[in-house]
């Protein structure tokens, strides 16, 4: 059986695991408890075993973190009636505009207002559409 705070190279290599802290930071992010550290007591290991098991997955904590950050940033913004302050809020973001300039770089320079433009109101041709 795997021992999940064995550190040897090639222990981190659990398919399942990715999936795993994906899971968690899904709701540690909502409740604004979302660091490393945090992550790592719930899976019972140290934050450098943490960050060992991320790099043999070609990946770190902060990157997964920021990738749950925006699929739940989507989520939210498909919601109707959901504006952007609130979602910058329910992602503990100390304002609109942090959660914007966050936006921008997860999506490649895409606005929360731009994304929501073109995915909420079935675009099925080009965004030049308006």
């Amino acid at each position: 059986m795997h021992d999940p705070s064995d550190t040897r190279s090639g222990a981190g290599l659990d398919p399942d695991f990715m999936a795993s802290v994906h899971h968690v930071l899904e709701t540690e992010v909502l409740e604004g408890r979302c660091s490393a550290a945090s992550v790592a007591h719930l899976f019972t290991i140290h934050r450098r075993t943490l960050s060992r098991r991320l790099n043999a997955q070609g990946t770190a904590y902060r990157q997964v973190a920021n990738m749950v950050r925006f699929d739940i940033a989507r989520r939210l913004l498909a919601a109707p009636g959901m504006t952007i302050a609130q979602v910058a809020a329910m992602l503990k973001f100390s304002e609109p505009s942090a959660f914007t300039h966050a936006f921008r770089r997860w999506s490649g320079g895409q606005t929360p207002s731009a994304w929501r433009a073109q995915h909420c109101k079935g675009v099925l041709t080009s965004s030049r559409r308006r």
